[in-house]
This record gives C-alpha cells, sequence and structure tokens, in this order.
C-alpha cells in the first residue's frame, strides 16, 4: 500500500528545479518549478471534481511555464500533466497535441542519453501511467503508455496495466491489454530482446498476482531465445523455469533446470570466472525451492567443487560466498557454516557468515538470526540487512525490536514499513519520535508525514489524515498529503457509484456541483486549502 502512496507522490514529487534562462538581463523570471508541479495535480483534482474553470484556470498558468523551461531532459513530465489536465477537462484536441509533444521529447531526449536518477525520459513518462493507473485512470495511462512506443518498455508497462484492469474486475480489458503487449514483444526483430521483454511481462503479471496468462507469456519466451551467448541463455532459462514454479507449473520449471545444468558446465572460466558456480547455486536454490533436495545438493556439490579449483583468490572466496548461500538458502546451515569457516580472506568469510544469518531470517529461525549476526565483527551491518528483510515480509514489530535494541539509525523504515503493513497509527507513532539531524529536520520529518496523512485516507481514516497534514509545516509536502487526501475522497466516490469511468460522464455536466456526494465536497474542500498552500509557496526563481 505505502508502494502506492509513494508512487502517487512522485507526480508531485518529480518537479523541475528552477534553471536559468539564457541571457544577462538583471530581472527575476518565474521558471519551472516545484511549485507549478504540485498545482497541475491540483488541476487535474479540480478536473476530476468537474470544475472545470477552476482547472483550466491552473493549467493556463502552468502551461506556459512548463513549455518554456530550457531543461529539455526534464521537460516531458509536467507536459504530460498538464496534458491529460487538459483532456479531463474536455479540451482533448489541445490535451491530446500537448501529450504528443511531451513524448516526442522524451523520446528525442531518451535518444541522446540524457537521464535523471539513472531513468531515462521515456522511462519516466511511463513511470507517470502507472501512477494514473494505480489512481484509477486506466484510460490515461494506456495513452500514455501506447504513445510512448518503446519496443521493450512499452510492453512491459502495458503488462503492468492489465494486471490493474484484472484487479479491477475489468478482465477482458485486461485480457485485451495483454495481448496488445505479447503482439508489440513479438514484433521485436532482435531475438535476444524479444525474449527478456517477454519473460519481464510474465515476471510483472506474477508480482502483480495475475497468473493465469503467465504459462503462455512464457512458453513464446522459450521460443524466442537466442542461442548465440551461452551466459545469456542460461540466465533466460533460469528466469523462466523460476517463474513457471511460480504459477505452479512444476514439471515445466524442472525440465527448463535440468536443461540447463549442461548448458551451465559449458560456460567458460573467463573473463567471468564467478559465472558458472553463481549459476550453479543459483539452479540448486530453485530445484531447493521444488522440493528436490538431492537434486539441489548434488547442484550445490558441483558448484563447491568449481569454486574451491579456482585457486587461492579473492575469487574463489567470493565463489564459495555464494555456494555457502546457496547451501544456506536450501536449509542446511551446518553445512553453510562449515564451508564458511573454510574461507581465508576475512571479508569474504564475514559475508558469508552474514548470509547465513539472513537465511536464518528468512527460515524463521529469528533467535539463531541473531545470535549468528552478533558473532560477527560488525553487527550492525548484519541485523541492518535482518531488518530490510523483515519489513520487506511484513514483520514489522520483529523489525522494530531489533531496531530498538540495537539503537539501529532505521526508524524512517520501519515507520514506512507499517504504512506499507496498512498500520499508519503505528507508522505516525514512530515517525514522531525520529530525530533528524539539523538541517533536514523539517524535510525529512514532513516528507513521512505527507506519506502517513496519505495512509491514513487510503483507510478511509480522513480525520486522521487531515490531522496529520495539518501540521506539516513544508509548503510543499503539506500541499501533497492535502491533494493526495482529497484524491482519495474521489476515489470512494467512484467506488460508490460502481465503476470508475462514471467520473469522466460527469465532467460534462456543468451542474453537477449542485448535486454533489459529501465525498465531493470534502474532496472540494481539501483541495481548495491544497491550491491556498500552493498558491502561497515562493517559486523558485533565476535572474535572466
Amino acid at each position: 500500500m505505502a508502494r502506492r502512496i509513494i508512487q502517487l507522490y512522485i507526480l508531485a514529487l518529480t518537479a523541475l528545479i528552477a534553471t536559468f534562462f539564457p541571457g544577462g538581463g538583471v530581472l527575476a523570471v518565474e521558471t519551472y518549478s516545484e511549485k507549478h508541479g504540485i498545482l497541475a495535480n491540483i488541476a487535474f483534482q479540480y478536473a476530476a471534481l468537474g470544475k472545470s474553470q477552476q482547472a483550466v484556470k491552473i493549467l493556463n498558468q502552468v502551461l506556459p511555464l512548463a513549455q518554456a523551461n530550457p531543461n529539455q531532459c526534464f521537460k516531458a513530465n509536467p507536459l504530460v500533466k498538464v496534458a491529460l489536465g487538459y483532456i479531463l477537462v474536455g479540451q482533448e484536441a489541445k490535451g491530446k497535441q500537448l501529450l504528443a509533444q511531451a513524448i516526442q521529447i522524451a523520446a528525442t531526449q531518451t535518444a541522446t542519453g540524457c537521464s535523471g536518477s539513472g531513468t531515462s525520459p521515456e522511462e519516466s513518462v511511463l513511470n507517470r501511467a502507472k501512477e494514473y493507473a494505480e489512481a484509477g485512470y486506466y484510460d490515461f495511462a494506456h495513452q500514455i503508455i501506447t504513445a510512448v512506443n518503446n519496443p521493450v518498455f512499452t510492453p512491459i508497462a502495458l503488462a503492468d496495466l492489465a494486471g490493474y484492469y484484472a484487479k479491477a474486475s475489468e478482465a477482458q480489458q485486461a485480457t485485451k491489454v495483454l495481448n496488445q503487449a505479447i503482439a508489440i514483444a513479438q514484433r521485436n526483430n532482435d531475438a535476444f530482446y524479444k525474449n527478456i521483454t517477454l519473460i519481464a511481462i510474465a515476471e510483472h503479471l506474477t508480482q502483480a498476482g495475475q497468473k493465469e496468462q503467465v504459462p503462455q507469456v512464457l512458453e513464446r519466451a522459450l521460443e524466442a531465445q537466442s542461442g548465440k551467448d551461452a551466459p545469456m541463455k542460461v540466465d533466460q532459462m533460469l528466469r523462466i523455469a523460476k517463474q513457471f514454479a511460480q504459477v505452479g507449473q512444476v514439471s515445466q520449471a524442472l525440465k527448463l533446470l535440468d536443461q540447463s545444468l549442461p548448458l551451465i558446465s559449458t560456460l567458460p572460466d573467463k573473463p567471468f570466472p564467478v559465472e558458472k558456480p553463481s549459476k550453479l547455486v543459483e539452479a540448486a536454490i530453485q530445484y531447493g525451492a521444488l522440493q528436490q533436495k538431492n537434486k539441489a545438493l548434488d547442484t550445490l556439490a558441483k558448484a563447491r567443487t568449481v569454486a574451491q579449483a579456482m585457486g587461492e583468490s579473492q575469487t574463489k572466496g567470493y565463489a564459495l560466498n555464494r555456494v555457502v548461500g546457496g547451501y544456506a538458502e536450501i536449509g542446511n546451515f551446518d553445512q553453510a557454516q562449515q564451508i564458511a569457516q573454510s574461507i581465508k580472506n576475512v571479508n569474504e568469510r564475514e559475508q558469508a557468515f552474514r548470509g547465513i544469518a539472513i537465511a536464518y531470517a528468512k527460515a524463521g529461525y529469528a533467535e539463531q538470526a541473531l545470535q549468528l549476526a552478533k558473532s560477527i565483527r560488525n553487527p550492525k551491518v548484519t541485523l541492518t540487512n535482518i531488518v530490510s528483510h523483515y519489513l520487506k515480509t511484513g514483520k514489522c514489530d520483529q523489525a522494530f525490536k531489533i531496531v530498538q535494541q540495537w539503537n539501529l539509525k532505521m526508524l524512517p523504515e520501519v515507520a514506512l514499513g507499517y504504512l506499507e503493513a496498512d498500520q499508519p497509527e503505528r507508522a505516525l507513532e514512530i515517525a514522531k519520535s525520529i530525530e533528524s539531524p539539523p538541517y533536514a529536520v523539517v524535510q525529512h520529518k514532513d516528507w513521512r508525514l505527507s506519506l502517513i496523512a496519505g495512509g491514513f485516507a487510503k483507510q478511509g481514516k480522513f480525520d486522521q489524515g487531515l490531522q496529520v497534514a495539518q501540521v506539516i509545516t513544508d509548503k510543499s509536502y503539506k500541499a501533497q498529503a492535502l491533494t493526495a487526501i482529497a484524491q482519495e475522497y474521489l476515489v470512494r466516490e467512484r467506488e460508490n457509484k460502481g465503476f470508475l469511468g462514471n467520473i469522466f460522464s460527469e465532467l460534462s455536466n456543468r451542474f453537477n456541483s449542485l448535486f454533489a456526494s459529501s465525498n465531493k465536497d470534502k474532496a472540494s474542500e481539501i483541495l481548495d486549502q491544497a491550491l491556498q498552500v500552493a498558491e502561497s509557496m515562493a517559486p523558485k526563481r533565476s535572474p535572466q
């Protein structure tokens, strides 16, 4: 749940910093800033409420600033927000023109290699599509995804969208979109990219819990396998086998694992000597997960033999470390510790024991995990990894206990873990106890509070959410929190009406406010507060 919240907030947080217009004048010129990104989101919500006049006023304010921004690499995202706002208020031609402009900018900038945080402009735009899908605007998400037209990322994004349709009980539309994703992937003339795209589609469907069509996607991935590069083919086979196993196709998974072993044995020792034992360990772990203990042990024995034949080197220590991890993963902890103890390199030996401790935690042996962690030099490193595992699996109380006992600097992660587990009360309690460094007190605290406010709203605890939002002092985070709460009221409104598309038909009625429900009244009231806060923000300015 927190992941969804965080994704929605990225709509507001992915704002452009102030940049310098060319020239030497002394007049201050307002450039596209975080304030205007927040205003674009507010405008979209006004449009969703049917308040077209208010939405258009804000969109007209933001559009010229977004278009004039000289930072081309980050220009597409705000234009997408503004474009969809115009479409939602009924100015479809203008909105679609702006959307096409944004997509073209993203494609051009991706081709130049520009990126932010390791994400290309096209990938970033597709992330926006996912956020609109999260919020229930499937049609908008589909428009963005299909407009991007990337041979790899577009079909994967469509697979994600199919998952959202399925969760919304729109099975027919889910199937249609998934078939579209598969068709685009299969049109790729490069067998390698076709294969990895189909595998990624299957993985995304599995993660979304939509497993029914995964086997057919995997079969097509097998058909597209490229035999030119043995390491890549092995990697593809193991990924496909894992997916077959996760959807209950055990015989297919075992068949692929059996076929992968002779291919792994042909992997060259150079330039990556660790690759062969690592792939053997990966196959062994999969055998273990499929209750094939003997095959798992045989495969691990082969991996150990390969590792020990490497001679005395750091590479050998790393390879044995992987073998240790394999034995621990299948539950052979005594054997894992015996091999770990034999590793001569101190750092690699400690890393091996660290892996065993984490494996204990994963297997449910909490006490053994803690005892082993405490016996390793710098135990906090191991304990941090154990806490991360507990948070990932929803065991927040266990994570919090370790953090308290060892004074680990992980309270922010624990707070968000509780939020992920739909416990915003506990998240708020912990967030309030966090002491941030003086230079970051407001920013860090208010960022967490903004997420928690949205978490309360998603549970329908709007009063609590508003109480949290009101104590946020940073205007940016406060406006974002209020906007998110207003959006949740609209989500409730759409759910009460019985279908998501109802909102679009309501937009054509200029007088719907006369018959507004309490949810819409509340959304409007809170959105007005968000607008007031956002407009009071001082936008970044730069000399011209």
